[in-house]
């Protein structure tokens, strides 16, 4: 009678490392095919540059700033933040523009880098349309857009208006500049938190149109 062909143990053993690394390799081709699947993730971070342009660039950036920057802490401000705030439930660091003025700029804990993801454009419109045009590259840009009625954001005396939120905030009244960052941030803020971020760029950019005439505060 024939007999059965004997299996040793290293062959038992090579067979089995062999099952396990074909199972391995399985495992990690799923999961790579899982991840290309789900995209890229996205980082739930942005930055806005608040970019000031004219004659008296230093101390309309510095109050546009300061507008912005009450806006990013009202909704969803924490303790221990490491971002400058909040826009749209996202993340954001400011970064001031140009460089060279923003000597007046402090109370700022972002990281922001140095391409912005939206840049605010402050100033006269003519400086500013060149500024845009340079900008719109890389970056969504747009300009503060149609102020409430000046009574919204001058009367100190209102309850909880946004002059006596700002003067406690900076100690002085808020200035058109001031009005104009935080007009820019609440805007940002409705446009971003649908998205959750700042893309699709597209989107953004349709949302941002929506309330460029106005929005309440």
């Amino acid at each position: 009678m024939d007999q059965p062909a004997r299996t040793t143990g290293r062959s038992l053993r090579g067979t089995a490392a062999s099952a396990a690394t074909r199972s391995t390799r399985l495992r990690g081709l799923a999961l790579a095919a899982a991840m290309l699947a789900a995209g890229p993730a996205a980082a739930h971070e942005f930055t806005a540059a608040i970019l000031s342009v004219g004659e008296g660039r230093e101390a309309r950036l510095a109050e546009a700033v300061r507008g912005f920057l009450l806006a990013a802490e009202e909704r969803d401000g924490h303790g221990g933040q490491t971002s400058d705030g909040h826009i749209g439930g996202v993340d954001v660091n400011i970064l001031p523009l140009p460089a060279e003025a923003a000597g007046g700029v402090g109370d700022l804990n972002g990281r922001p880098d140095a391409t912005p993801h939206v840049v605010v454009v402050v100033g006269p419109e003519k400086e500013a349309s060149t500024a845009m045009a340079e900008a719109s590259a890389n970056s969504a840009v747009l300009r503060p857009g149609t102020l409430p009625a000046r009574a919204v954001w001058t009367d100190a005396a209102a309850a909880d208006s946004f002059a006596e939120r700002y003067r406690s905030a900076y100690g002085t009244a808020p200035t058109e500049a001031a009005a104009e960052g935080y007009n820019a941030a609440r805007r940002l803020d409705l446009a971003i938190r649908p998205l959750d971020g700042t893309e699709p760029r597209a989107e953004l950019a349709s949302a941002l149109a929506k309330t460029e005439a106005g929005i309440d505060w």
